[in-house]
């Protein structure tokens, strides 16, 4: 795993050697030159204002996107749109202390000093005179947050990490990377998918026990176009595609059970195949059925294995956030890992480290994949645990005691402004088994507690986790596909309504073993920069204690009648 990882990190400093004189590429992109003459001419003016704007940069977002459902072998829906947005970052004061410090007594949620514009792509006169019109905005809200903040800081108490609010300036970065269209987004995939889609949705109308269901395609190209007051000038471009099928259906008790799949690709070559599609659409009605003839879950403490994509959601949510740098030194946050650098914080079989670099996994695109970051920062890889021993957190431009610099992890939805975020993170243990043997592991983990069987969680929809001082520093993953193990040879069994619950460092330093079935989780993660394509690597894991509840029960009675496709069916309609 290390040296298949090394080798990506290896290939990506070697394409940067190609990127790294983009220059005159730069200096003839008619957006670019646009964007950096009206940040230049507004710099001449802001910096010398009081309070002054000592930092300044744009980036538009120049987005072509499709999306298409399909339900019961019909489309439902279908379109394409092409949008743009702006975001404006003012900052006014000093690096020491500028408008962008959290307010303390304030609804900090009320602040929302970025701006979004929507709509065609204008000339490069229409961007200077909208970037004119949006800085001004920007500007006279960052001073005047920047006195709130000035107040707030004489009145408040001293914060215990009195870091600054901006790290100092780097060396200005150049890339030029853009995509000018994909085959992804083209009216003739747009006609192909169609087909496919209503190829699969139709399966599922036969089936008399679904609620819904629907198989969507969706495929967004964005370029990204960023300058600084630094110099820093980036293009850089993505496309990210998705073939994706959900069904529900309801237990007799009224509780909602779920089945999901997606594709993630970023070329036609990627695009799985039918057989493939079909045959996991079958295998998921197959799962959902006997999810609704299962035995409710049952209060459960004891050991637990996590299937590698569970394992890569578990990671994601429980630990992601609290190893953000920004957090680290604000005071409403739980600060579970700030000061324990240099310590043991989890099951020392385990490391922990996030590589946007990597665009692939076992020809898996990672969706978390980026060049640089939403700052202008190259993306880096971050070893954030070593051997179960915390080392490092991913940083944005917000400095943190002990971390002065960015590593490249500053990430935002368009409209928001960014902070430190995932984007790649991998689950490395030490030492790995395979499955069977796992599962042979997890039997005797069983017999040495003495319990009557052990769980298999095989798929998880997320959760989340209450990372506040003013909670318990807890967490709660919703799984969706949950296997009950005994310890002789009694067959695995389904169980449905299953909820973990805990705290994080209880529950990581308790993972005792993993397999070598590594496998990627794609997906967005949602913060108060917005929404972020993330990725997550992991094996599966077994943990020697976790506990688990039931959900909470839904009241609602099974449907009267039976969906009318499934009635028509047997009575031979069509």
């Amino acid at each position: 795993m290390k040296r298949l990882l090394t080798i990506f990190f290896s290939l990506f400093l070697v394409s940067n050697l190609f990127a790294a004189d983009d220059a005159k590429a730069l200096g003839k992109d008619p957006i670019i030159k646009a964007m950096d003459a009206e940040l230049k001419r507004s710099m001449k003016k802001l910096s010398k204002l009081d309070p002054p704007i000592y930092f300044l940069s744009y980036q538009i977002n120049l987005e072509k996107n499709v999306s298409i459902a399909s339900t019961l072998g019909e489309n439902a829906y279908s379109y394409k749109n092409n949008r743009y947005t702006a975001d404006i970052d003012a900052r006014a004061g000093s690096r020491e202390l500028d408008n962008t410090r959290k307010l303390k007594s304030l609804d900090y949620g009320q602040r929302n000093p970025n701006i979004l514009v929507n709509g065609y792509m204008p000339s490069p006169k229409q961007i200077r005179n909208m970037l004119w019109i949006l800085t001004e905005d920007a500007v006279t809200s960052a001073q005047e947050d920047y006195l709130k903040v000035k107040t707030n800081a004489l009145t408040s108490s001293q914060r215990e990490d009195n870091s600054n609010d901006f790290s100092d300036k780097g060396k200005a970065a150049s890339y030029y990377a853009p995509i000018a269209d994909s085959p992804l987004i083209s009216q003739q995939m747009l006609d192909e998918m169609i087909k496919r889609t209503d190829e699969y949705s139709a399966i599922f109308k036969n089936q008399d026990f679904i609620l819904s269901s629907a198989v969507s395609y969706s495929a967004t190209l964005n370029n990204k176009y960023f300058v600084n007051s630094e110099g820093t000038k980036i293009v850089q471009g993505q496309i990210l595609a998705r073939l994706s099928y959900n069904i529900t259906s309801r237990n007799k008790d009224g509780m909602i059970l779920e089945r999901n799949n997606y594709y993630d690709f970023t070329t036609p070559d990627e695009i799985p195949s039918s057989e493939k599609v079909i045959s996991d659409i079958e295998q998921s009605i197959a799962e959902l059925k006997t999810l609704q003839n299962a035995p409710a879950a049952e209060p459960f403490h004891g050991p637990v294995i996590l299937r590698n994509r569970a394992t890569g959601v578990f990671f994601h949510e429980i630990l992601g956030h609290r190893v953000e740098g920004h957090r680290q030194k604000d005071d409403d946050f739980g600060q579970t890992f700030t000061n324990k650098i240099n310590e043991q914080v989890i099951s020392p079989l385990i490391s922990v480290y996030d590589n946007p670099t990597m665009k692939y996994f076992n020809n898996i695109p990672l969706r978390g994949y980026y060049a640089y970051d939403d700052e202008g920062v190259a993306s880096q890889n971050v070893m954030i645990i070593e051997k179960g021993v915390l080392s490092n957190f991913l940083m944005s431009r917000s400095p943190i005691k002990g971390f002065d610099v960015s590593n490249g992890h500053g990430r935002k939805q368009a409209g928001y402004r960014p902070v430190s975020r995932m984007g790649v993170t991998i689950v490395e243990a030490e030492q790995t088994v395979p499955f069977d043997t796992l599962k042979q592991m997890l039997k005797e983990e069983i017999k040495k507690q003495n319990k009557p069987y052990g769980l298999i969680i095989d798929d998880i929809s997320g959760g989340f986790t209450m990372i506040d001082t003013s909670n318990p520093q807890a967490f709660k993953v919703n799984p969706l596909l949950v296997y009950k193990v005994y310890p002789d040879d009694r067959p695995d069994e389904i169980i449905r309504g299953a909820d973990i619950v805990g705290t994080p460092l209880t529950s990581f330093n308790k993972i005792i073993a993993a397999a070598n079935d590594y496998d990627v989780f794609n997906g967005s993660c949602g913060a108060e920069s917005g929404w972020v394509p993330v990725s997550a690597i992991a094996p599966s894991v077994l943990i020697s204690e976790l506990e688990v509840e039931r959900v909470q029960r839904s009241y609602d009675n099974l449907p009267i009648l039976t969906p009318p496709p499934a009635e028509e069916n047997k009575k031979g309609g069509k």
